[in-house]
């Protein structure tokens, strides 16, 4: 059995396209536990939320966790907690390029695969109706950075992409399953 440690509908959706039988689990624990400075803040999490869904009925069982993170000039932009965090966030975006880090964790029969993927992300300038617009039109409190690349043939707010697409969605699945394949032949 495969589990998926997280409720992320974009997660959901990107494991799909290579697994269509899994089960999701949401994780429990408490991100706030880990220093939004930590360099490794992705990757820490993956584990953290992957260990939480973890127990012995599972130890046949491949879980899969992991956790992205928005980074510019070293800081750190989470899920916003409201809409005016959600335009800040995209004004200090605005026309600069940032890290989308994404962690992932694979846990299968006591072994534990963890790493972090880098994509580098330049925003087009964006002024404040349209940010105004795309905070109004978009759901963007679950998002990492308070944007989406999906989003993005409606608003035009991505530049450039330097890296893998899905990691900016929330899953870097073409690494994770080369990963998967590697813990799986082991």
């Amino acid at each position: 059995m495969i589990i998926l440690a997280s409720s992320s509908p974009r997660r959901i959706e990107l494991l799909k396209t290579i697994y269509k039988d899994f089960k999701v689990i949401k994780p429990t624990f408490d991100e706030s536990l880990i220093s939004k400075d930590n360099k490794d803040l992705a990757l820490l999490e993956s584990l953290e939320k992957g260990k939480s869904v973890l127990n012995p009925s599972y130890f046949n069982d491949l879980i899969i966790s992991s956790d992205t993170i928005v980074k510019l000039n070293n800081k750190v932009y989470g899920k916003p907690i409201d809409l005016e965090e959600a335009k800040k966030f995209l004004k200090e975006l605005s026309n600069n390029t940032h890290e989308v880090i994404t962690g992932y964790s694979l846990f299968y029969k006591g072994k534990v695969i963890s790493k972090q993927v880098t994509t580098y992300v330049t925003f087009n300038k964006l002024d404040d109706s349209l940010i105004e617009k795309y905070v109004t039109n978009e759901y963007v409190l679950d998002k990492a950075g308070a944007y989406a690349i999906q989003d993005d043939d409606k608003f035009s707010i991505i530049k450039e992409i330097k890296g893998s697409r899905n990691n900016v969605i929330g899953f870097p699945i073409e690494y994770i399953k080369e990963d998967i394949d590697i813990l799986l032949s082991e």
